[in-house]
């Protein structure tokens, strides 16, 4: 079946990111200073130039210029720094907590019940580039259900415990009905759901860790790994 959360350890979000730039495409390629390895920038000057004698092939080229052009950059001491202050921020923070908090009823728990991360330390790694949330999971109990009364008016004579009987068994029978914190919540399921979240976050380009009025830096979240401490 695959491990289950356990609330009684600590977890670590470790998160695979890579940093990419966006500026307005430009004859120029850019500061070659942030272009990655892969030579991404070299490579389109060259496919530019291998084009040229067609005249369709050079107009689409000329309408490029125009586009918003994407690059993944190289991990300088520079971008180190701005990954660092940016998943200290109350922007990231806030994010990683609305990604992490995921609602259980579709999982068979009762409503308004929740899987929470609290995220006590971020750290970035630039030995392996990777940022790593440590933390523990909280589970969110849903509201108890109010007692069903099958008559408008009571009794005189129904006591005080009387009531608190019906409440303790619509209780019981929620329990039963529910799912709750003592059944398994899958840690690969979870994880599944946190991956895609970010994912989300990424295509939508949130994480924002520094821009200029030339171009801004983001981070895209490939994948993510949840793992006991």
């Amino acid at each position: 079946m695959g491990a289950s959360i356990s609330f009684d350890s600590k977890y670590k979000l470790i998160l695979d990111p890579e940093v990419q730039c966006i500026s307005p495409s430009s004859k120029s390629g850019g500061d070659s200073r942030y272009e990655s390895e892969s030579g991404s920038g070299s490579d389109a000057g060259s496919d530019a130039g291998s084009g040229a004698g067609s005249g369709s092939e050079s107009g689409s080229g000329s309408d490029s210029d125009d586009e918003t052009k994407i690059i993944t950059v190289k991990i300088t001491p520079e971008i180190v720094g701005y990954i660092r202050a940016y998943i200290r921020s109350d922007d990231f923070l806030d994010i990683l907590d609305k990604i992490t908090e995921i609602e259980l009823q579709e999982y068979g728990h009762g409503p308004e019940s929740a899987l929470v991360f609290d995220s006590q330390t971020v750290v970035y790694n630039m030995n392996d580039n990777k940022i790593e949330s440590s933390g523990i999971w909280e589970y969110i109990e849903p509201p108890p259900p109010a007692p069903k009364n099958s008559r408008k008016h009571k009794s005189k004579s129904r006591s005080n415990g009387d009531d608190n009987a019906d409440a303790d068994a619509a209780a019981a029978a929620a329990k039963n009905e529910f799912k709750t914190k003592e059944d398994d919540l899958s840690v690969s399921e979870i994880e599944t759901v946190i991956a895609e979240r970010f994912k989300e976050y990424s295509e939508r380009h949130e994480f924002i860790i520094h821009e200029s009025k030339t171009r801004m830096f983001i981070l895209n979240i490939h994948s993510i790994y949840v793992v006991k401490e």
